[in-house]
């Protein structure tokens, strides 16, 4: 696995946002990961590895508690990562 999960997570955020706002791109980009994570564990069960599996059930974990109690932190810092990312592709 060469993207952590978080990066996984935020890159479905960032293609949900292009059609839709932050409330709407959070839930969709989140449910996509639980899918993106049954999809993965499948496969990597397949293939017998194990550590792998673990490792994608850790971050899982790890973005499940970033967003439990309230996830406005989490949303505004995926928001203001993608309004820097556009800037830097705007030629000047």
């Amino acid at each position: 696995m060469n993207e952590s999960l978080m990066d996984t997570f935020k890159r479905f955020y960032a293609d949900y946002r292009t059609a839709a706002n932050v409330e709407q791109s959070f839930t969709d980009a989140y449910q996509a990961v639980a899918f993106y994570v049954i999809e993965q564990t499948s496969q990597l069960a397949q293939e017998s590895k194990l550590d792998d599996i673990k490792q994608l059930t850790r971050e899982f974990k790890e973005i499940r508690f970033a967003i439990s109690p309230s996830n406005d932190a989490l949303k505004e810092r995926f928001e203001q990562e993608l309004v820097e990312k556009m800037l830097d592709r705007v030629p000047t």
